[in-house]
């Protein structure tokens, strides 16, 4: 395991190697952008506290953006299995030359739709900021393995249509309330029926 002072080190490279690109390529909120990043980071590692990854867990990160989650958990769990996708080409990318930088293996890379790839077979699937959990539900279902889960960041104040969710073959096994960088979230995590 790297010890936890590499992994600040590597953090704050990822950071500084994102706002160095974000100033070409919109990657996040060019305004107060590093205030941003910190609060994504942040973010990312208060949900990595929430889920129990076991050892070599196959992880899709779905409409992956700048790698957020994604790469604060694969700095602090080097085990994990990657596979990020996002539809824009430029921010997949970006995603390829950070985990280059940082020394990150294990990682796939789809530039496409993930509704255009072909079953992924993952033990989990984290969606941040890609649409209502019906429609990830119904995107990311073909993609899980049958014991695989559904990790969904939301607002603490969204409200989640279980039934609905239930028709889509999936039941809520937890909602946990988290704060990270001032902010009460919510995190969701669905398992198939």
């Amino acid at each position: 395991m790297i010890s936890d002072q590499t992994h600040q080190e590597l953090l704050e490279k990822f950071k500084a190697h994102l706002l160095d690109v974000n100033r070409k390529i919109n990657l996040v909120s060019r305004q107060d952008s590093s205030k941003v990043v910190d609060d994504l980071v942040a973010d990312s590692l208060a949900i990595l506290k929430l889920i129990d990854y076991p050892h070599s867990a196959k992880v899709l990160d779905v409409g992956s953006g700048a790698g957020f989650p994604w790469i604060v958990h694969k700095i602090v769990r080097r085990d994990l299995q990657i596979i990020s996708v996002d539809s824009n080409q430029r921010k997949i990318e970006f995603q390829r030359g950070s985990a280059r930088i940082l020394g990150l293996k294990q990682c796939i890379f789809y530039a496409a739709r993930v509704e255009t790839i072909a079953e992924l077979d993952a033990d989990f699937c984290i969606a941040k900021a890609l649409g209502s959990v019906e429609m990830i539900c119904e995107l990311a279902a073909r993609h899980l393995q049958a014991s695989g889960k559904l990790v969904l960041p939301r607002s603490a104040k969204e409200v989640i249509n279980a039934i609905a969710v239930e028709a889509l073959g999936f039941v809520v096994e937890s909602e946990m309330e988290y704060e990270a960088a001032g902010q009460v979230a919510k995190l969701l995590v669905l398992r198939r029926k």
